[in-house]
């Protein structure tokens, strides 16, 4: 019995070596990055997580949590800085613990009075202020646009910039070409959060990608407009994220539908990504990939052996039952990590495993087929020398 374990695992073996050996000729071939493009793109808008989001924010309707440390500010609809500067005033008189401007001002304007009026007022709660800035790509470089006051106080600046396609990370900082700089949940983070942020800070020694999940499942937020009333209770020691939250310029594609929608405002998803790394059983852990690469190899290596066993006792019916395997087994896969994902707020990569065992059932039938060519070769070669020496 156990030696024909071994037999088994052994053409196991064999059959991993040649899915190892394949992903690496297609991954060296010149064209496949061309070949493959459609499948890549396809793959960049959507993974994993993305269903996992969906099915925790299909459990959660009754269950809907509440930040009620972070509170929107909308700006919409007011294109007076004078306004601007005396909301900012009042939001820090009032106690506001950060207060993170997600709009830049540009250069003094015609109204310069009013424009005088923000710089002064940035300039004396510059202590609490993180003013927003992006770096936008030019022909052979990038230039960054930041508001007029930033050079003139002390106020600390961050980027704004996020994924370009689908919002699914936030990061400590970002590099464009020579230029690092830290982002905007960093610089908020490290005022409002000195607690979880040196926490981030020993995380990131350890987490070698250096980006983090944002965690989407539906999340509310405290919301105030300008104009409406505003009373210290609502405020005090409170994250302000201000922005102007009907400027479609600043709607980014996220990967579930939050409210029926698809595209949210940026200063939302900063929010989100906030909230991430300082509301419990938020923050996700996500495993390495070199983890994620052994443990596809060894269920690939389990389940060649078992390609192996079917193939060799049950030969008319193996394509059938490999297949019926594979499904099994994906499905049971994807049911796992979600209920890793969901209840333990840790993400297993699958794809590693799905492409291992994918592609084990193809590499066992051609693994198979050529023993079966040689076997007969040798027979056939055997009958002949049998023959020879009968005449003889």
């Amino acid at each position: 019995m156990l030696k024909k374990f071994f037999h088994y695992l052994f053409h196991g073996g064999l059959i991993t070596a040649e899915v190892v050996a394949m992903c690496a000729i297609v991954s060296l071939l010149s064209y496949s990055s061309m070949y493959f493009d459609p499948i890549k793109q396809t793959w960049a808008n959507f993974q994993v997580t993305d269903t996992y989001f969906q099915m925790e924010n299909a459990n959660a309707e009754n269950v809907a949590d509440f930040n009620s440390d972070i509170v929107l500010y909308d700006i919409s609809q007011c294109y007076s800085r004078a306004e601007i500067a005396a909301g900012i005033q009042r939001l820090y008189d009032y106690g506001a613990k950060v207060i993170a401007l997600d709009v830049i001002f540009g250069g003094m304007g015609q109204d310069t009075i009013a424009s005088d009026s923000l710089l002064r007022v940035i300039d004396r709660c510059d202590d609490r202020i993180v003013a927003a800035c992006r770096m936008v790509p030019s022909y052979d470089s990038f230039y960054k646009e930041h508001s007029f006051f930033v050079p003139l106080t002390n106020c600390v600046e961050a980027s704004v910039n996020v994924e370009n396609e689908t919002v699914r990370h936030f990061y400590k900082n970002l590099t464009f070409g020579d230029t690092c700089l830290n982002t905007f949940v960093y610089e908020i983070m490290r005022l409002g959060y000195p607690d979880e942020f040196r926490k981030w800070v020993d995380l990131e020694e350890s987490n070698d990608k250096g980006e983090y999940l944002i965690h989407y499942k539906q999340l509310f937020f405290n919301r105030l407009h300008i104009y409406d009333d505003l009373f210290e209770d609502e405020v005090k020691d409170k994250i302000i994220l201000m922005g102007d939250f009907q400027d479609l310029r600043d709607f980014h594609n996220i990967p579930v539908p939050l409210d029926g929608v698809r595209r949210i405002c940026g200063t939302t998803i900063h929010g989100y990504s906030i909230s991430t790394m300082t509301e419990d059983n938020r923050f996700i852990n996500e495993w390495s990939d070199m983890t994620n690469l052994l443990i596809g190899l060894l269920l690939t290596l389990l389940f060649a052996t078992l390609c192996a066993y079917v193939s060799e006792v049950y030969m008319d019916l193996s394509g059938f039952m490999i297949t019926v395997a594979q499904l099994i087994l994906m499905f049971v896969l994807i049911f796992l990590a979600a209920y890793i994902f969901i209840n333990h707020q840790c993400n297993m990569g699958l794809l590693y495993v799905m492409l291992g065992t994918g592609l084990a059932g193809f590499c066992a039938e051609i693994h198979y087929f050529v023993l079966m060519k040689l076997n007969s070769t040798n027979k056939v070669a055997d009958l002949r020398k049998n023959k020879e020496n009968t005449e003889k």
